[in-house]
């Protein structure tokens, strides 16, 4: 049986995240957002204002300093995985089971370590992907909520040797720039097909190109349509431990060179 998903991440927990945790609401959409305890770019939500975001989405863990994992040394990745974990855990009173990574940079050794601290599943930066994939710690997205020239997705897919998203990037996303219409084309083809259409966003970034009103029209767009059932990254991750689908741990991500 086909199943019709569309799942939303939010990543950083910026206040802002409280406006699209509104819209969210508005609409009856569920999402997942993965916060860190400390950003030094950009500010984050208050422990008041992340619990009380708890109590109606999912949170999800960003590592403790909003840090990239690729190149730091074993301990210093286990570090901020583990501990970010941890600061959640302990916060929320709730087993923190999605994890995301920072600026999408990751290789197989974090993800091997993503998961001995107990986590689920991982969302990465690989685009134009509207399927489960073959390794729940390696897991794409349809569209980040922030227009892209061809160039820049081609540039990004092949480095991480997404050879599939940019195959699709062409066909299912018709080299789509504006990232509405984008992800319209995500919709449109899990509608009539089958799979997820998942859309990943920074809310400040919303903020600061005025985008409020194409992310609504969207969030509208997936709540008006009965054949789309929302559901958090977190289900996702527990669907697919509960139907056995997991690939061995040491495979590898797409261009990983290790």
């Amino acid at each position: 049986m086909k199943q019709h998903l569309v799942t939303i991440s939010v990543d950083d927990g910026h206040p802002t995240d409280l406006r699209t945790r509104d819209l969210l609401e508005k609409y009856g959409l569920k999402a997942t957002f993965y916060v860190p305890a400390r950003n030094p770019e950009r500010p984050v939500m208050s422990v008041s204002e992340l619990r009380s975001l708890a109590t109606r989405f999912e949170i999800g863990g960003h590592t403790l300093n909003h840090t990239p994992l690729k190149n730091l040394p074993k301990r210093k990745a286990w570090a901020e995985i583990y501990d970010g974990k941890k600061w959640l855990d302990d916060l929320l009173g709730l087993p923190t089971v999605s994890f995301c990574y920072p600026r999408g940079k990751f290789n197989a050794l974090t993800a091997a370590l993503v998961e001995e601290a107990g986590f689920l599943g991982a969302r990465t930066c690989f685009f134009n992907l509207n399927s489960f994939p073959k390794n729940p710690f390696y897991w794409g997205v349809s569209t980040h909520a922030s227009s892209h020239t061809s160039f820049i997705q081609l540039r990004h897919a092949l480095l991480e040797g997404n050879l599939a998203g940019a195959v699709n990037y062409f066909g299912m996303f018709r080299a789509s720039h504006d990232w509405e219409i984008h992800f319209g084309h995500a919709l449109d083809y899990v509608a009539e097909r089958g799979g997820i259409a998942h859309l990943y966003l920074h809310s400040w970034e919303m903020e600061a190109f005025q985008h409020w009103g194409k992310l609504e029209s969207l969030l509208k767009r997936m709540a008006s349509d009965a054949r789309f059932r929302s559901v958090t990254n977190g289900e996702l991750y527990k669907h697919y431990k509960e139907h056995d689908l997991t690939s061995p741990s040491c495979s590898h991500p797409p261009g990983d060179a290790r």
